[in-house]
């Protein structure tokens, strides 16, 4: 009995410790990187105060860095409260995330997630990397697709959980950006929920970015 309590101390350790070394690392990189930008931001717009237009436009740029910084925030506390555990409360973020940024682009979009009945939990890191992936796919469709029309949908095949981003854009060649916009990103948080994360696109050919999970 001691030795299993004594296990069972020791993986709430290891999970706490886990907790505050992913917030630590969020905190250095997204929020850490932006606060280092707006003071230079901040600086240039203050020895541009002879050119009005540019000193603007460095000043609007620190804005979204500063609201950048809101978004993390946010996300950060919300990952780490366990009532969110459900992933139902995750689709909603999810669904409200990608509205607004197709919105704001004029791109007509359909989303299809899971509504109600099936109740799946998922455990924080996995979800933080769901929803981290996620916002990486909308976000480099709304920036680089060009596209008129998307297809966002979340369905279930027995125990698997299937997310697919789909664009009716430019696209692009998968050998030459493989690197780029984010894709690596992708993939090693895919690797890390162990995960299966599939990119097809091609030239005038729209992408389609695929995640299998199993739950």
């Amino acid at each position: 009995l001691l030795w299993g309590l004594y296990r069972y101390r020791i993986n709430q350790i290891k999970k706490l410790n886990r907790v505050r070394n992913n917030i630590s690392r969020d905190l250095h990189d997204d929020i850490g990187a932006s606060l280092s930008n707006i003071n230079i931001l901040n600086e240039l717009a203050k020895r541009n105060t002879d050119n009005p237009a540019k000193s603007k436009e460095y000043l609007d740029k620190a804005g979204e860095d500063i609201q950048g910084i809101s978004e993390s925030l946010s996300d950060i506390v919300w990952n780490i409260n366990p009532k969110y555990d459900n992933l139902q409360h995750l689709f909603v973020r999810m669904k409200r995330y990608a509205a607004d940024m197709m919105d704001g682009k004029g791109i007509s979009y359909s989303i299809n997630f899971p509504e109600g009945g099936v109740v799946v939990k998922l455990a924080m890191e996995k979800r933080r990397d769901l929803y981290l992936v996620f916002k990486e796919a909308v976000n480099n469709l709304v920036k680089y697709s060009e596209a008129k029309n998307a297809l966002i949908q979340i369905s279930y095949q027995g125990k698997e959980m299937i997310m697919q981003v789909k664009d009716d854009g430019k696209g692009f060649s998968i050998n030459n950006i493989k690197s780029g916009n984010g894709l690596n990103n992708m993939e090693q948080r895919a690797l890390a929920m162990g995960a299966l994360l599939t990119v097809q696109s091609g030239p005038g050919q729209g992408t389609e970015i695929v995640l299998q999970l199993k739950t």
